[in-house]
């Protein structure tokens, strides 16, 4: 099956850097799965090329499949990816609403800058082709593409949550964005709530007119289990002093990720475990995102001060209990922080997926996961203990419990996620894909009954 892939960014990006050309490998869950079935299946890939060189190579031979750029000004990538994307479509789907711009030109680059993709699509897409499009950067394209006269099978696959009904009617652009998405033959979500919620949202806005219910699918992404379950490097860990627990996290800086709340419940943790000082380090790595952005300087700003805080407040000579890098890591490093933790501390807000939480289970051979309630993975991984992150105190009951936890329990806990995550791995969400894009097409031309 051969696709024509679509999403906002590109799996690789040409760069200078320090006065050389260099080739930026896009690095993340949903590139690595699509860059995964392009090797295996070949076709094209249309993304944004925003590499500083990028507009040297508006098209590209790349691993076996094709990459064909669509660039924007620097008003358009404001209008259409800050201002609308970002700015409205974000904050709406993470149930932030004090953060949602509602900026009328906003949508209008959107509207623009996705009629633009359909232009490229149209000239690039064979009659065989499935067509792949992915997230809310681009939800308008199934419909353009419909009005261009593309009729090849459309897949759109929602890669955030999706609100609740009532939340998501609050969008003034709300049922052009269902009419977009609905012009697709099939629609993939990561939970049934988030596919549950996409069709009331229908109902409430558009009607059925659509056959809604028979498009929609849930399909959980997976990871490379054979990449972080190897063997490789396996005894490269790092050993605290004084068999200290090595508690771990890693995201980037976002709103949503609970980066605050996270270094209180160790604040809370010391406060109701005194017991526990200098039991543990908790190793918090966080990801440069969007540093030119003031109100992620200011995130930033208010983290560091509250982790110096809590560190000042606890240190002595010889410990302290936050470890705190904001900086990217190696996949080597990353490994061996997976393979080295005694608890993985994951706790968005909100989440649509998190497949750091994925890949710490399949790397970790004694951790234990402690998992935000909502988190999209929660769904999944029924052995993690769940945490409402909102609640400090309950995230510090539940660290001290997984420091103290017995091995049979860590154990078996970890034998039933491992058994969930290497079930339901890369390879099964593409083939799940793959299958039931088959069965679907078969049904539309009349080959197979409903």
């Amino acid at each position: 099956m051969s696709y024509l892939v679509v999403t906002s960014r590109c799996p690789i990006s040409h760069e200078k850097i320090g006065g050389k050309e260099t080739v930026k490998k896009n690095v993340g869950g949903v590139a690595t799965a699509l860059s995964s079935a392009m090797r295996q299946e070949g076709g094209t890939w249309v993304c944004w090329g925003d590499g500083n060189l990028d507009d040297k190579y508006p098209e590209e031979e790349y691993d076996g499949y094709k990459i064909v750029r669509v660039f924007m000004s620097p008003r358009e990538r404001r209008g259409f990816y800050d201002d609308f994307a970002n700015g409205t479509l974000w904050p709406l789907f993470h149930y932030f609403r004090d953060r949602i711009k509602n900026n009328p030109k906003g949508f209008s680059y959107y509207n623009q800058i996705n009629n633009r993709f359909a232009e490229a699509i149209a000239e690039q897409i064979e009659p065989y082709q499935v067509l792949w499009v992915h997230d809310y950067q681009l939800t308008l394209l199934p419909k353009m593409l419909r009005k261009k006269g593309v009729d090849n099978f459309t897949i759109f696959t929602w890669h955030i949550p999706w609100v609740a009904s009532e939340f998501y009617a609050t969008l003034p652009k709300a049922s052009e964005i269902l009419e977009g998405i609905t012009a697709s033959d099939m629609i993939t979500f990561h939970t049934d709530l988030y596919r549950k919620n996409f069709r009331e949202s229908c109902e409430s806005l558009i009607g059925n007119r659509h056959n809604i219910e028979e498009k929609l699918f849930t399909f959980s992404l997976g990871i490379d289990t054979t990449y972080y379950g190897s063997s490789r490097n396996q005894n490269q860990i790092i050993e605290l002093k004084n068999n200290r627990k090595l508690i771990f996290s890693i995201d980037r800086l976002d709103y949503t990720k609970g980066l605050a709340n996270r270094a209180l419940a160790i604040e809370s943790l010391l406060k109701r475990y005194p017991e526990d000082a200098r039991k543990f380090s908790y190793v918090m790595i966080v990801t440069p995102s969007r540093s030119s952005v003031t109100e992620y300087i200011n995130m930033r700003k208010d983290l560091e001060m509250t982790v110096g805080r809590i560190n000042g407040m606890y240190s002595d000579l010889s410990w302290q209990p936050i470890i705190y890098m904001y900086r990217k890591v190696t996949d080597n490093n990353l490994m061996r922080y997976y393979r080295s933790a005694d608890v993985g501390l994951i706790t968005p807000l909100i989440d649509g997926l998190n497949l750091v939480s994925k890949e710490f289970v399949a790397a970790t051979s004694k951790g234990v996961l402690i998992l935000s309630r909502f988190a999209g993975s929660a769904y999944a991984l029924e052995d993690a203990l769940k945490v409402n992150p909102f609640d400090i105190n309950e995230v510090a009951d539940t660290i001290h419990h997984a420091m103290n936890m017995e091995e049979d329990e860590i154990f078996s806990r970890l034998r039933g996620m491992k058994e969930t995550v290497e079930t339901r791995d890369l390879k099964w969400w593409l083939n799940e894909i793959k299958r039931t894009a088959t069965q679907r097409m078969n049904y539309l031309s009349g080959k197979i009954e409903p």
